[in-house]
């Protein structure tokens, strides 16, 4: 709160660097267990950019996609697929298709439409990402792992136990 204090002084409320500063501070709220105010803060971080940045700009997207996964974390997973789809899309648009943000979004995307049973959306969400990450990463990095693991996971839920072996 000293440094929002900061940046207050500094550039005002309604600066793009102001909700670059709110949307750390959520993102470390919702680190730490304060989903709630995660989205207060993610929320008021989108409103700001939106109106400084417009709304196709990329860190748009970005707190988009993360007050979509605080909407998941809260059981909310409608509201979570509507922002992380809009995420998903704009990040397309602006980065492109092989962006690691963009797969990042992709990864987040399949945990909300797996948690929602849409085994088959989000085996597709998951498999997009793993190729992105795969190309950009190479097969063994931390993050290709974890979609891997979240890809099998997904098949084991939809009661696909024989294609987790592959994994």
């Amino acid at each position: 709160t000293k440094a929002l204090a900061i940046y207050v002084l500094a550039v005002g409320t309604e600066h793009p660097s102001y909700a670059t500063a709110l949307h750390n501070k959520a993102f470390v709220e919702r680190l730490q267990g304060n989903v709630e105010e995660g989205v207060r803060l993610f929320s008021k971080a989108l409103d700001i950019r939106r109106k400084t940045l417009g709304p196709e700009h990329s860190d748009v997207a970005v707190t988009m996609h993360n007050l979509g996964s605080c909407s998941r974390e809260l059981g909310n997973l409608e509201k979570a697929k509507e922002l992380q789809e809009q995420a998903l899309l704009i990040l397309r648009r602006r980065l492109g298709t092989e962006h690691l943000i963009t797969a990042g979004c992709m990864n987040a995307l399949g945990l909300t439409l797996k948690q929602a049973e849409a085994y088959d959306a989000a085996v597709n969400m998951y498999a997009n990402a793993l190729g992105v990450q795969q190309r950009a990463l190479g097969a063994r990095h931390p993050e290709v792992i974890t979609t891997m693991h979240n890809l099998a996971e997904c098949y084991s839920g939809s009661g696909e136990d024989e294609k987790v072996l592959f994994f």
